[in-house]
């Protein structure tokens, strides 16, 4: 291969040559790698700290004159995308490296002396290395034979020094946003140095890279049927120790002319990874292997900001409280935090007895309360109350329209990033009060175990429930004021940061989000409708603006189903009454609140409690009064009349059940002359 001059400004979205300039795309800055905000970007260009050449819109890409940005701006930028003045050659170069599989299974399978393998970034480098100087040999042969063919003169030293430039080069060069070397080689700089090394690396093969120390390997007793048997007896549930099985070993190596394994080297060779990942699926149980082998989807947070990621895990909190039974004392609350994953802040919560869809609904409420705005990405565990149709529903609406997205964590899969940061709380935080009794489903040490003596003497000293959701309340604001792990801030600071993206809710959002439909419809009897939310009965009526019984409502509406929609929060408000359609839709028609009670002591009734109760009292009166002066309009203006009825019957007696047509005709006008 020949290093040729082609074109890169053609195949790369970062440079271009406009102009006659060396251009950089201004989606680098703000974009690409964020090393400025937009609004900054602006200002460096208008100030002239950046020379934009050509400006963004109708499909073109706005420019920046690459010699006018700063050297530490320039320098992050060539780290990510290259050194643009020897990018064409340089793509053509690392265009042309082909993954060297016998290097990789050389390198990965190694082991020196002692046993040990290559370190992990040493097999990065030598598996580069050998990459690179396959390409640097490959150049030179070909580049020899072609000028053999041409008959001209050779310039093998210019293409020499060329391939150093370039081999050096590709040392800066780093994957976008981070800092992980693409080309992780320690090759020489030096054009001599490297023609050396090339030459021994074609000679002596792949173990000329390695240490020259490394090539004597010692003989590997534990293979085969030894080794076999020691990972079988080593994963069996019952958990023998290393020295047992070593006893074990002896007596089999005894039968089958086995060679000789300290207690040592069979503990060395049963925890390298290779053997260890065999015998502990079996012998220590998914979970732990899951833990230490499991291979697990790795998250880019690199670009992540406030509000892009909400997870909600709800866990019993481990604190003792009074509680009316026979010690005096239990543990039964359970917490549902919402938090921010970017900031760690706690951003909303529920604390009670139960973990059901009202807890869900409070906590994500409160969230909502405190960000004023939709997150992009939301998860949850499987309990029964995220997986029902009503907060599946919510979760639907909830997340950002554009975009945002819902989804529950697989049980056992450790990809809740709530669960690690609740684990941190627990124990940083909740597990510092005394009357914290610290159960954890996986005890390990006693400074995870109560010390049930000192609670036990302190049960008169037991918090109430209010006084434990005024200790959470204080866990929450240490929690949140404390500096976050990453950031030299507050979780309450981090989370203040600039949003990149954001979908603000209004009023009416939060209704619709908030306010939920019963499952089915219910009925509304004379009483009132009955709805029962969560194991609470709950009885609504509709009352008029002068909050009287609406008595309209009830002509037309009693007996008459409806959906009840309502706020899991706010319960002691209002409903709201909708009417299922025949095509399935629902049409509102009344708000409904908590029904009226009757004092009927005397002496606890407050001034206007018995106006009000005889004005409730009378509407039965009214009802009734109301019906039968109706019916008995109608039943006038028809000639449809008790009295009428009793006449008729009276003739059809008289007559044996046939009047003669005059007196008919006579008794029919009568009835038209008393309808009128």
């Amino acid at each position: 291969m020949s290093i040729t001059n082609q074109s890169m400004w053609n195949n790369s979205p970062v440079y271009e040559n406009y102009l006659n300039t060396i251009c950089v795309d201004q989606d680098v800055f703000y974009n690409h790698l964020s090393i400025l905000s937009y609004s900054n970007f602006q200002k460096w260009v208008q100030r002239g700290k950046l020379n934009r050449i050509r400006t963004k819109g109708r499909g073109r890409s706005g420019l920046i004159e690459f010699a006018s940005i700063p050297e530490d701006l320039k320098n992050v930028i060539i780290r990510s995308f290259g050194n643009p003045y020897l990018k064409d050659d340089r793509e053509t170069f690392t265009n042309q490296i082909t993954t060297d599989y016998k290097a990789i299974d050389f390198y990965k399978t190694y082991t020196y002396e002692d046993g040990r393998g290559i370190p992990n970034k040493k097999q990065a480098q030598y598996i580069c290395e050998a990459e690179i100087l396959n390409l640097y040999n490959e150049i030179l042969i070909n580049y020899d034979h072609k000028i053999k063919q041409r008959r001209k003169k050779s310039k093998k030293g210019d293409l020499k020094k060329k391939l150093t430039n370039i081999i050096k080069d590709l040392k800066s060069e780093c994957y976008p946003n981070t800092k992980t070397k693409k080309y992780p080689h320690k090759l020489p700089t030096n054009v001599r140095a490297l023609e050396r090394k090339a030459n021994g690396f074609k000679e002596e093969g792949y173990e000329f890279l390695v240490h020259k120390n490394a090539n004597n390997k010692a003989a590997q007793k534990i293979k085969g049927d030894i080794a076999k048997w020691l990972i079988a007896q080593y994963s069996m549930p019952n958990k023998i120790v290393v020295p047992v099985l070593h006893m074990l070993y002896n007596k089999e190596a005894q039968k089958r002319d086995w060679p000789e394994l300290s207690e040592s080297a069979i503990y060395k060779w049963l925890y390298e990874p290779e053997q260890e990942k065999l015998w502990m699926i079996s012998r220590d149980g998914i979970e732990t292997y899951r833990n230490k082998y499991g291979h697990k989807l790795v998250r880019d947070k690199d670009q992540w900001f406030p509000n892009a990621y909400w997870a909600i895990d709800g866990s019993k909190i481990d604190w003792m409280h009074y509680y009316d039974n026979q010690l005096g004392a239990a543990a039964k609350f359970k917490i549902d935090p919402v938090i921010d994953v970017y900031s760690e802040k706690i951003i909303g919560w529920s604390f009670s007895e139960t973990e059901n869809h009202i807890d869900h609904f409070n906590a994500i409420k409160m969230a909502f309360n405190n960000a004023q705005t939709r997150p992009y990405l939301f998860t949850y565990d499987g309990q029964s109350g995220h997986t029902s149709t009503r907060m599946q529903e919510l979760y639907g609406k909830m997340v950002a329209k554009k975009g945002g997205v819902h989804y529950q964590h697989a049980a056992y899969e450790h990809s809740s990033p709530a669960e690690g940061i609740f684990n941190r709380l627990q124990q940083q935080v909740i597990n510092s009060w005394w009357f914290s009794d610290k159960q954890s489903i996986k005890v390990r040490t006693d400074n995870n175990k109560p010390n049930m003596d000192f609670i036990l003497s302190n049960l008169d000293k037991l918090p109430t429930k209010q006084e434990l959701i005024k200790a959470w309340e204080l866990c929450v604001q240490e929690w949140n004021e404390a500096k976050h792990a990453k950031y030299n801030k507050s979780r309450n600071e981090v989370y203040q940061e600039e949003q990149l993206m954001k979908e603000d809710v209004s009023y009416l959002d939060m209704i619709d989000m908030f306010w939920v439909y019963t499952s089915d419809t219910i009925t509304y009897r004379a009483d009132g409708i009955r709805v029962e939310i969560a194991k609470q009965k709950h009885h609504f009526e509709v009352y008029n603006v002068n909050g009287d019984i609406d008595l309209r409502f009830r002509e037309r509406w009693v007996n008459k189903k409806f959906f009840v929609k309502y706020d899991p929060d706010n319960l002691d408000n209002y409903v709201s009454l909708y009417l299922k359609l025949p095509n399935g839709d629902k049409q509102y028609v009344a708000d409904a609140q908590q029904v009226r009670k009757q004092q009927q002591l005397p002496v606890l009734q407050q001034e206007g409690d018995k106006a009000q109760w005889k004005k409730d009292y009378d509407v039965r009166k009214t009802e009734e009064a109301e019906a039968k002066r109706k019916i008995q309009q109608i039943q006038k203006e028809t000639g449809i009349t008790p009295e009428q009825l009793i006449k008729d019957q009276e003739l059809k007696i008289k007559f044996g059940g046939k009047l003669p047509k005059q007196q008919r005709s006579e008794a029919e006008a009568e009835s038209f002359y008393n309808r009128m």
